[in-house]
């Protein structure tokens, strides 16, 4: 018997689209011989639609699409994602939402030689042939299944059963055979931190325990780095799990897809990762095509013989590709049949190269424009080194010198600066940000409009988090490639892009700094240049690893940071050199807390930016968007803080401690 995993490029809102795919690839796993066919979760409709969920008539429309597929299983085995609506005549009686509308499953469906498939134990009314619902629904970072889906969980309470009860296998005809195929969408397998009763909802336990000879699991599991490893840690859980209980584990096959969604605040990239796992809990096989479509054929009777080693490439790399793959979802968000083409601010800095770069490897040269917009500010190496770079990537170059409509302006204000008084460091910093809105609003966003373009936010995460932009000017924008790159991320995508893409130095190498992130004097440091001999005043690389720490999932606070510093661990727990520590004054405990209560309070300080930046491509385990879901909120302080701010102050420099664990 052979088992096809379809790991499919889902294109939300476009259900023929999908169908189309899913036709296409039946016949091409039937032409393998397949008996089995497996395609990821809510494949026909997309997974991240928000609350189009709520639109009972799309969900229905997505239900009717189950008859082609119906027809098309004739002769083999599908196993699909599809909503199911529970009418509200189910002879049942009327059960509802949790929101009193109409019950909605996030389901798998099994269809069998042309007919829905059924259990190997009869579940009476309680759930529909072919139909089984997804039983853990997450609701973290920017999953929001609970406001939309009824679970399996959710059944088994309303009816008084057992959850266990419920999770039954389908019995299936195949050359080898009647077997009984038990499955499960996406969060069931990460079901160790779901309880009931102090036990973990083990839905590949209670399949098994059923009887199921195999498992499937069907995922719209987004891209994180590391997530395929933890994935095979899971299933290592559920095996010892299992066996627990004096069972045997089973073959389990996991089909993911592939392509981008979004949630209108973040672009969520998919990779796949198709995968099959033996009876001991071993990884077999997996897709070779990150973020690909792909068809896996695999020979159930052989998966006992055979292991993989799991393949795996650089951090950098692989946030590459899911930036790559997030920006040519614009297309597919716009519902538009050609490609979209750019303009971008190209200052000469290495943000707005990065971003030159990223556009033209997803969308080719002819598809973007960079613009270089001096004032008397600039200097003659960032001019040049605009040039170059739209030079060696082979796009339109445009040079637009915007000092006479800056002037244009400060005589304007010059004027109303006699009768509205402000103090002098408003007016200062007001000067400076005049220089980007006119670059943002009066030149990029008139040259997208006007030339049917789109353009860009330059920003890296390290600037959004701190508010080091401007309103109306920089913040704005269709995308923001890079929102979720420190910027010390930034600098290792382009020494990957020179490297390993363009195989020469195509964004100069005079952008980037030394491992203590220092730069020459013959180097372009960060700069906005808005006024004479500026520089950023992020601590880079240290501002890199605390903004990470920051917005993890610990969601680590001033006060644990001050912990650390008191430790002599600040370097171990934040995973950098304690050179950098020195390099950046942060030794001596003053500076320390001067700039530890900066970088907290610009966090605080710049929420209303964010609210009103455009979507970040998610690359990280916590981006900014919906991911972060943050309130305008005034300071808080716990009662610890002050304590913990005047022992700091009362030392007389950091010391390191070599080992972690030492005691306030």
């Amino acid at each position: 018997m052979k088992i096809a995993l379809a790991q499919m490029h889902v294109v939300p809102m476009n259900p023929e689209k999908n169908l189309e795919t899913m036709l296409n690839m039946i016949e091409s796993a039937r032409q393998q011989n397949a008996e089995i066919v497996v395609f990821p979760e809510l494949c026909l409709s997309g997974y991240l639609l928000s609350d189009q969920w709520l639109n009972r008539q799309f969900c229905r429309d997505l239900m009717h699409l189950n008859a082609p597929l119906l027809e098309a299983s004739k002769g083999l085995t599908l196993v699909f994602g599809n909503i199911y609506e529970v009418p509200a005549t189910d002879s049942g009686g009327f059960h509802p939402n949790k929101d009193g509308r109409t019950r909605l499953y996030n389901a798998a469906y099994v269809m069998h030689d042309g007919a829905y498939a059924q259990r190997s134990e009869s579940v009476d009314f309680l759930l529909p042939d072919g139909v089984h619902p997804k039983t853990l629904l997450p609701n973290y970072r920017f999953f929001d299944d609970q406001r939309y889906f009824f679970s399996l969980a959710d059944v088994a309470q309303d009816f008084s059963v057992p959850v266990s009860s419920l999770a039954q296998p389908f019995l299936i005809d195949t050359s080898d055979g009647p077997i009984k195929l038990g499955v499960q969408v996406c969060e069931d397998l990460w079901c160790k931190d779901y309880r009931i009763q102090g036990e973990s909802i083990n839905v590949s336990k209670y399949l098994i325990q059923n009887g199921a000879d195999l498992l499937v699991n069907i995922s719209a599991s987004p891209w994180t780095f590391h997530k395929n490893d933890a994935r095979d840690r899971r299933i290592k859980f559920l095996k010892a799990e299992i066996e627990q209980a004096d069972l045997s584990f089973v073959p389990f096959y996991y089909a993911n897809n592939v392509g981008a969604q979004n949630n209108g605040k973040n672009i969520v990239t998919f990779d796949g990762d198709s995968s099959a796992y033996n009876r001991k809990g071993e990884l077999v096989r997996e897709s070779i095509k990150p973020f690909q479509q792909d068809l896996l054929v695999l020979d159930h009777q052989k998966i006992d013989k055979v292991t993989a080693q799991r393949g795996s490439s650089a951090r950098i790399a692989q946030k590459y590709h899911a930036i790559v793959t997030g920006l040519r979802h614009i297309p597919e968000l716009l519902g538009w049949q050609e490609p979209p083409k750019f303009v971008i601010g190209l200052s000469g800095g290495v943000d707005s190269a990065l971003v030159a770069a990223l556009l033209k490897q997803a969308f080719g040269a002819d598809s973007v424009w960079t613009v270089n917009m001096p004032s008397q500010y600039n200097s003659e190496k960032t001019k040049n080194a605009a040039a170059f770079i739209s030079e060696k990537l082979g796009v339109k170059h445009l040079v637009v010198p915007i000092e006479s409509l800056v002037q244009e302006q400060m005589e304007v204000f010059g004027k109303l600066d006699e009768s509205c008084p402000s103090p002098q460091w408003m007016r200062k910093l007001s000067d400076e940000n005049i220089q980007a809105k006119i670059r943002g609003t009066s030149i990029l966003s008139n040259i997208a409009g006007r030339y049917g373009r789109m353009f860009t936010n330059n920003g890296n995460k390290v600037e959004i988090a701190l508010g080091y932009a401007t309103l109306y000017g920089d913040v704005g924008g269709v995308i923001a490639p890079i929102g979720d790159l420190t910027k010390a991320e930034v600098f290792a995508m382009v020494r990957f892009l020179n490297s390993e893409i363009f195989k020469e130095e195509v964004l100069p190498e005079t952008m980037l700094p030394d491992e203590l992130f220092r730069f020459g004097s013959d180097d372009i440091a960060p700069s906005a240049e808005l006024r004479d001999a500026q520089v950023d005043p992020m601590k880079f690389g240290y501002h890199c690893a605390l903004l990470e720490a920051a917005t993890s999932f610990k969601k680590v606070t001033a006060e644990e940071v001050m912990s650390w510093y008191l430790e002599g661990t600040l370097a171990k727990h934040l995973n950098v050199a304690e050179a950098l520590l020195q390099r950046w004054g942060l030794k001596d405990p003053e500076t320390f807390i001067t700039d530890l209560e900066w970088f907290y309070e610009a966090i605080r300080k710049s929420v209303f930016k964010r609210i009103q930046a455009p979507p970040i491509i998610l690359t990280s385990p916590s981006a900014y968007g919906f991911d972060i879901r943050e309130s305008q909120l005034p300071q808080w302080q716990s009662p610890n803080y002050l304590a913990l701010k005047q022992k700091v102050l009362a030392m007389d420099s950091y010391q390191e401690r070599l080992a972690l664990g030492g005691r306030l």
